[in-house]
């Protein structure tokens, strides 16, 4: 299979050839969907955390005798029942993170099913990192809407020159990461996917294996 490669204009310069076993893969997805609830599980805090009976401040005095008064039996004022008293059912987390487990291979698939949806719709491709030091956010003023996409992600290899890292920072509706922070979030949810040489090779490699 084959990708684009476009330059800093959007234009298309050539194509590279890439591994089917990677991107030509039959998307599966129930398994894209295991992998991005994996993911919004690890991200998602639960803080709520609510007292208990014995934990709110209050009185443990028998508020009334037991038998004889007409009225209901009652214990303390620390019941679930009076205002102020504490919560019968409520959430007990304390802000620990809730944590699945997802093997690494099921992770794996995720990432090599994701990219091959992607490359299936032609919104995959390789960016040329231009040569020039002057590089600067206002160069990639009008590059979505040469590319024709509405947002992106920039996948970018760790030894990128520092002035084309910080001139694609600032992007409207896109996003920048190192190759191996790659995720299948990320490539679902912007539209286009921009690979630099380097880390379309590193991530390849990585996935073949």
């Amino acid at each position: 299979m084959k990708i684009d490669e476009i330059s800093i204009d959007g234009k298309s310069i050539g194509t590279i050839e890439c591994s089917d076993k990677v991107f030509k893969v039959k998307p599966r997805k129930d398994i894209i969907q295991q992998v991005v609830d994996w993911q919004q599980n690890r991200n998602f805090k639960k803080k709520g955390h609510t007292k208990s009976r014995g934990e709110v401040k209050g009185s443990r005095k028998k508020i009334v005798q037991q038998k004889g008064s007409g009225g209901a039996r009652h214990g303390n004022i620390t019941a679930p029942i009076f205002v102020g008293g504490g919560i019968a059912h409520g959430p007990r987390h304390k802000g620990k993170t809730r944590v699945r487990k997802l093997n690494k291979k099921v992770r794996k698939l995720g990432l090599v099913h994701a990219l091959s949806a992607k490359a299936s719709q032609k919104q995959l491709a390789i960016f040329t990192e231009p040569k020039t030091t002057s590089l600067k956010t206002k160069n990639f003023k009008n590059f979505l809407k040469n590319i024709n996409s509405k947002s992106a992600l920039f996948i970018h290899h760790k030894n990128a020159t520092k002035e084309f890292v910080r001139s694609i920072k600032n992007i409207p509706n896109s996003k920048k990461i190192e190759d191996v922070g790659t995720n299948v979030y990320d490539l679902l949810k912007y539209e286009k996917i921009l690979f630099t040489k380097e880390s379309f090779k590193a991530i390849e490699e990585r996935l073949v294996k």
